[in-house]
């Protein structure tokens, strides 16, 4: 309730300022209908291998009313909904693998997304949002507070927010977040933006980013981007990235590459598994990726992506790895397709994973279309016995004799997809999936129901 006031007295506050823009803003432009829109989706969702069962509702829903005030006022809400309906059969992770932080008994969950006003002028010059939000130049940060821009279109634009950080797992109450940037276009076809921010955290501990982006495009079918963050004063990343668009439509290529030093994070918002998986080692990482049309109705898409990692390679979260896939999809018309795909990893320290996946589906129209598909899932990895542990209740036990075991588990899995448009506003949408894991001798069902309505 204190929230929902706040927010309520912002808007008010919004609103009357409104009737301070300049009169020729409002006077010169045509007039202007305002524009609402809502979704609600319901889904059920069900689980079960063995004796293990999992039952959860999930409540998702988005609305928006733009071009209030004669186009000068829009306000956005969204949020989510988890109910699980299940009473754990254990409280141990080995005996129950559908056991988690979100699924116990009784637990309800809301979420409030967003929540904000945006106020502008006609012209799009300048304009500040209040609520519940997203900050895009800050890492996507999610907060309550204000953001405001001026000329954000124009040749050189600038902006800012500050706010309290939003977070549904631990309390934030005293983190408070902010920073400013500019933007430009400071030749033509090209799009730059210079960010600083900072957080400070309730411990007394603090981040400072300062992070600078740009786009190019060099041609109608090219476009080129780069980024570069510096956290600390030390290297945190840099990335580039190539896009290519055919003009006729028949080659689509991507590649692209980044490099992550080894930067010192004091907060969550930088780095939020710091205490799970230790400390972040330098790497690299490159991919390409390109799609072409074969013929009228063929099109493969071949990608590859490395990583590179530098330090202890034993480290779990510090792997080096080779990814391989191509897909090959058929279209002999509109209402049908089919296509196919093969996936492999090659980790480092011996680890692998295949992949073989297919899948056809029939479109009538707009109104229904149906799915059908299967896929094969190979792992091969190292288990290491060097502690003393016991699962299943004390029935196994492993001791620590310092050996290595070779395990290589597959599964098949089987699924069916249908969404049918029952009216232009009212979706449904149903799934089934069997699974047959070489690691159980039980098979494993999940079934997904979804509604939505559209208003």
């Amino acid at each position: 309730m204190r929230l929902a006031s706040r927010y309520s007295a912002a808007l008010l506050l919004v609103c009357l300022c409104l009737g301070s823009l300049p009169a020729d803003a409002q006077s010169n432009a045509s007039p202007i209908k305002a524009r609402y829109e809502g979704r609600l989706r319901l889904d059920y969702d069900y689980r079960s291998q063995g004796s293990d069962r999992d039952n959860d509702f999930y409540e998702y829903w988005y609305g928006s009313a733009r071009d209030l005030f004669g186009g000068r006022l829009d306000l956005y809400a969204s949020g989510r909904s988890h109910q699980d309906l299940d009473k754990p059969a254990s409280t141990s992770l080995a005996d129950d693998q559908f056991l988690g932080l979100d699924n116990s008994d009784g637990v309800k969950e809301d979420r409030l997304l967003q929540l904000y006003a945006d106020a502008h002028d006609r012209a799009n010059r300048a304009r500040i949002r209040i609520g519940r939000q997203y900050i895009d130049s800050s890492d996507y940060l999610h907060l309550d507070g204000v953001q405001a821009m001026v000329f954000e279109d124009g040749r050189l634009g600038a902006g800012g927010y500050f706010g309290n950080p939003v977070s549904y797992y631990t309390s934030l109450s005293g983190d408070q977040a902010g920073g400013v940037w500019l933007s430009g276009k400071p030749w033509e076809g090209n799009r730059t933006k210079v960010t600083f921010a900072r957080y400070e955290a309730d411990s007394g501990e603090s981040d400072q980013n300062y992070f600078v982006e740009s786009r190019q495009e060099l041609t109608e079918a090219a476009r080129f981007s780069a980024q570069a963050s510096v956290l600390n004063d030390e290297f945190r990343m840099a990335r580039a990235d190539f896009f290519y668009f055919a003009p006729g439509g028949a080659t689509d290529f991507y590649c692209g590459g980044s490099r992550w030093g080894s930067f010192d994070a004091r907060t969550r918002a930088y780095s939020p598994l710091y205490e799970v998986l230790g400390r972040q080692e330098p790497s690299t990482y490159a991919y390409a990726r390109v799609s072409q049309q074969l013929s009228p109705h063929f099109l493969i898409s071949p990608g590859v992506s490395s990583c590179f990692a530098e330090g202890d390679e034993n480290e779990y979260a510090n792997r080096s790895y080779n990814d391989y896939d191509v897909v090959l999809t058929f279209e002999p018309n509109k209402k049908i397709s089919a296509s196919v795909s093969v996936d492999y990893w090659d980790m480092s320290g011996g680890d692998s994973f295949l992949g073989l996946s297919g899948e056809i589906r029939y479109r009538h129209a707009r109104i229904w279309e149906i799915s059908l598909g299967t896929s094969y899932s190979d792992y091969t990895y190292n288990s290491y016995s060097d502690i003393s542990y016991s699962i299943n209740g004390g029935q196994t036990v492993f001791s620590e004799d310092g050996t290595v075991t070779v395990e290589n588990p597959f599964s098949y899995s089987y699924f069916l997809r249908m969404k049918w448009n029952l009216t232009r506003k009212l979706t449904l949408r149903l799934q089934g999936d069997v699974e047959d894991d070489s690691n159980s001798s039980d098979l494993g069902y999940r079934g997904r129901a979804s509604i939505e309505v559209r208003l």
